[in-house]
């Protein structure tokens, strides 16, 4: 009887470390990257140092620029960081080797003022480093100023207001009738959003392609932000969803 309940106990430890092991394999960013390696891309990309560890891992990354009408030229940041006066024909450049690499370009400050210099910046730094536009996303909170982009041949994404999820009905409504109006508006081929709103988002635009991002679990429980990731992955109508990646040179 002794050695039976010895044997039982062993076999409980067994069991539930064996189900760790699983929860732990299946909660890591490299399954992730393993099951879902197109759709998967770096967040916040903003150095030659990190695009070059990110290009051995992820499939594409995701940049921040800031257009600069006076000097013609994009700076590699996210404000309110500190610029490190990199411009998106170094970043480019850095990467001759792979003109195939896919980038998410998060433009910060697109308005009506730079939307067609800017555009015809980006499409001189393409056409420089040999760059396929179907590999460049650009985005903006501001959809209407992206057709300039479209109109060159690049890809367009309208960023959706922040923090949906945390709405109440009626001013979720009045957001939701501003989404409906911008995309019937203003042609864009993706929509994008944080993790968190993506229940939301496909509930009201089940069919409009997306791509989003997951940076922090907030208020969410791991496990159920983790079903909610590869409930992502597997939608069909959702073509990236980025990660945060730590470089172990920087920290941006």
């Amino acid at each position: 009887m002794v050695k039976f309940k010895r044997f039982g106990i062993k076999h409980a430890i067994i069991s539930v470390l064996s189900i760790l092991f699983i929860v732990v394999v299946f909660l890591s960013n490299k399954t992730l990257i393993f099951l879902f390696e197109d759709k998967i891309w770096a967040h916040k990309v903003n150095s030659i140092e990190k695009l070059n560890e990110a290009t051995n891992i992820f499939s594409g990354v995701e940049l921040d620029v800031v257009f600069y009408i006076d000097g013609n030229y994009f700076d590699v940041n996210h404000p309110p960081d500190k610029s490190i006066n990199l411009s998106l024909n170094e970043y480019f450049q850095s990467q001759m080797s792979d003109p195939d690499y896919r980038y998410w370009i998060d433009f910060k400050n697109l308005n009506k003022d730079n939307k067609l210099q800017s555009s015809n910046s980006l499409d001189s730094i393409t056409k420089l480093f040999k760059i396929d536009k179907s590999n460049i996303i650009v985005e903006s909170v501001a959809p209407q100023f992206l057709k300039s982009f479209r109109d060159k041949g690049f890809i367009t994404s309208y960023y959706l207001p922040p923090g949906i999820h945390t709405l109440n009905e009626e001013s979720l409504e009045t957001i939701l009738e501003k989404i409906r109006n911008n995309i019937i508006f203003y042609e864009n081929i993706y929509i994008s959003c944080d993790y968190k709103d993506y229940p939301i988002v496909k509930k009201h635009f089940p069919d409009t392609r997306k791509i989003t991002w997951f940076t922090v679990y907030g208020y969410m429980n791991k496990i159920k932000a983790i079903l909610l990731l590869y409930e992502i992955l597997l939608d069909e109508n959702v073509d990236v969803l980025l990660i945060s990646f730590h470089s172990t040179n920087e920290k941006i």
